[in-house]
């Protein structure tokens, strides 16, 4: 169900964890990105002598497979709340009624965290956005609750003024089923992105060749190894490595000799005055220059916004051949 899970103990109900879709938001911007998820905890009402207290949960977000909100790669580091804060240091049941607490998950998103984000919001062919949390809990019995402690001798040192004391008893076995959250895309455009710095930053995706081709290998390889090198701020390496690109690339085609454009242009009859002609030139020949001024002693000069430029001629020159020359190269 979207935004409920159960949770259990053996065969025995005991609450429910909710989040409500509509409040998930992104916050910290650019510089601690995170995503935020409210929900509440609701116990179920148990007899004196039977409550039931989770002293912490954990919950991991996770990106649901088309089948199961459980399945699916996490994402970051889980996020942890607890009781301590409230009265007894536990969220507790108790007898007359089920009672709620206020829960908030935070996932704080590394920049590869939030291009995954992107890309799996990308792929959804339905209106929604699906993300999912894989949640853990700390149960216990509370065997007794007393102002004072008890059993125990009279001059005990723990004093009945220092407040409520509880004896609990661990309880393994708890269950809490996996909770998906589906996300309207407009809910996912103004409360998630914004807040974690898509207002100032937008991300592009670019199809590569299929790797199972000759180009799709190469190339698709050359581009993630200077992305990787970029995301460490290596920029004049990254820009060096889109050299192994243009190398695949005519060798695959076999140019020999001849330009990108003249090759593409004889495989696919293009006119020779043709504007297709010219656009593949001055892309080829712009990120021929950069990637081969970078080996240069003047290289050094470069810094993160030619390597971007480099990364992103790069990427967008090889989705470009690829939509054109079709799926066998």
């Amino acid at each position: 169900m979207n935004g409920q899970a159960s949770i259990s103990i053996g065969n025995f109900r005991v609450g429910w964890l909710r989040a409500d879709p509509a409040l998930v938001r992104g916050e910290g911007g650019c510089l601690s990105p995170a995503l935020v998820v409210p929900g509440s905890l609701r116990l179920d009402p148990r007899q004196d002598g039977e409550a039931i207290a989770i002293t912490e949960i954990e919950a991991e977000l996770v990106l649901p497979t088309n089948t199961d909100a459980a399945l699916g790669p996490g994402v970051g580091a889980p996020a942890r709340v607890s009781g301590m804060r409230t009265q007894g240091g536990m969220w507790s049941s108790i007898p007359s009624s089920p009672i709620e607490h206020q829960v908030t998950f935070r996932f704080p998103l590394a920049r590869e965290q939030i291009r995954l984000l992107e890309d799996h919001a990308q792929r959804m062919s339905e209106e929604q956005v699906r993300v999912g949390l894989r949640i853990h809990a700390a149960t216990a019995w509370v065997r007794q609750t007393e102002n004072a402690p008890r059993p125990g001798p009279a001059g005990h040192p723990v004093a009945a003024a220092l407040g409520l004391a509880s004896e609990l008893w661990s309880l393994g076995g708890a269950k809490i089923e996996a909770l998906e959250l589906r996300l309207r895309r407009e809910d996912w455009a103004t409360q998630v992105l914004p807040g974690i710095g898509a207002d100032e930053v937008r991300l592009i995706a670019v199809r590569l060749p299929q790797a199972s081709r000759a180009l799709g290998h190469e190339t698709a390889a050359a581009i993630d190894a200077a992305r990787q090198r970029y995301d460490e701020g290596d920029y004049r390496s990254a820009i060096q490595t889109c050299r192994d690109l243009r190398d695949a690339v005519a060798d695959h085609l076999g140019a020999d000799g001849k330009t990108i454009a003249e090759c593409v242009g004889e495989k696919l009859g293009w006119p020779v005055d043709s504007p297709a002609r010219t656009l593949l030139d001055n892309l080829w020949k712009t990120l021929s220059d950069l990637s081969s001024a970078a080996h240069h002693r003047e290289g050094k000069q470069l810094g993160e916004a030619e390597a971007r430029a480099t990364v992103l001629i790069a990427a967008t020159t090889v989705e470009y051949l690829t939509k054109i020359l079709g799926p066998e190269y």
